[in-house]
């Protein structure tokens, strides 16, 4: 490859990133090594299935899927440079029990299994809650990392030890806010 056409393709996918990053009204954000043990704390032992909405880079759900051999991990992630990265990460990583879509979490119709985590946008907070309200099953638990989904009643609000975010514990059933 030519410096130029190294150019070009840094290009291209900066200019993918940013038109997402507009179009979802979200900027991909890593999650660091100590953050992500600190939500993987408050999966319950007993659980079996694990979604991260918008997974971004993939840094917490393969953190899970290393911590958590017994549960299956799945990221769902639209913008396409964060996805590809993840899904490589993934590959590498070789880990049976992760996998990563390439998807819109509000249109992708499928059980999103027993705890769903999240560090989005609060734009689209209402959408998430809106979504699990629709397709989790009571007792479901949801870990959102620095906001709150609107309407919905944690159970915990725990500040993190790693920065200024707060941790948002919600469990499907009992949500509603009274």
């Amino acid at each position: 490859m030519t410096d130029l056409s190294i150019l070009v393709f840094v290009g291209i996918i900066l200019a993918l990133i940013a038109i997402y990053a507009i179009r979802l009204r979200a900027v991909p954000m890593p999650t660091m090594t100590k953050a992500a043990r600190e939500i993987i704390a408050y999966i319950p032992n007993d659980t079996k299935a694990v979604t991260d909405f918008g997974s971004g880079w993939g840094d917490l759900a393969l953190e899970i899927a290393r911590a958590r051999p017994d549960v299956t991990v799945t990221g769902i992630e639209l913008s396409p440079v964060p996805y590809a990265i993840s899904r490589m990460r993934g590959i590498l990583a070789a880990k049976p029990n992760l996998d990563f879509i390439r998807a819109d979490f509000r249109t992708l119709d499928r059980d999103p299994g027993d705890v769903v985590v999240c560090f989005l946008d609060p734009r689209i907070m209402r959408d998430v809650g809106d979504v699990l309200a629709e397709r989790m099953t009571d007792g479901g638990i949801v870990i959102s990392r620095g906001f709150a989904i609107p309407g919905w009643q944690a159970f915990g609000e725990i500040p993190m030890k790693n920065g200024p975010d707060r941790l948002y514990l919600y469990r499907v059933g009992h949500h509603k806010a009274t």
